[in-house]
């Protein structure tokens, strides 16, 4: 398959955009629709640890518990797209800006880098299996996300 066919370029670049759109409006129950039933998820570059594979269900529970409380949003560059067959990867880069109001440290944090996404589409939609941050640099408040969890 080609990743000029417009159909298929279109429902991964939404699915990519669709992160972001529903992250910033804490639209938890959509943001799940666009993750497959298992997610392998990379972090490793922003806070070091392990990359972690866990259900949809738990990822975006964990990412509404630590996100709630801020106030996001999330921008993302071009998006390029590699497809073969039922398998796709997406790459883009990202600003993921977060702000929380009267905050010990500062009300900002800006993280940069790039998204590497690995899909996979089902009889319905491309599902996002595999999401790695590639950290390039980060602003601010580095311990926003604490600080935010601890109010």
């Amino acid at each position: 398959m080609s990743t000029s066919e417009p159909s298929e370029r279109t429902a991964l670049e939404s699915t990519v955009t669709g992160v972001a759109h529903c992250i910033d409006r804490k639209a938890w129950r959509e943001l799940r629709e666009l993750f497959a039933d298992k997610v392998r998820t990379d972090y490793t570059s922003l806070f070091g640890g392990k990359t972690q594979e866990q259900p949809g269900d738990a990822l975006i529970d964990s990412w509404r518990r630590l996100l709630a409380p801020i106030v996001t949003q999330h921008l993302l560059g071009p998006i390029t797209l590699s497809i073969e067959g039922a398998s796709a990867t997406a790459h883009c880069h990202v600003r993921g800006y977060h702000f929380v109001k009267g905050a010990p440290g500062g009300d900002e944090w800006m993280v940069a880098g790039h998204y590497v996404m690995k899909l996979a589409k089902d009889s319905s939609a491309w599902r996002i299996r595999s999401l790695t941050l590639e950290t390039f640099y980060q602003s601010g408040n580095l311990k926003l996300l604490e600080v935010a969890g601890g109010r």
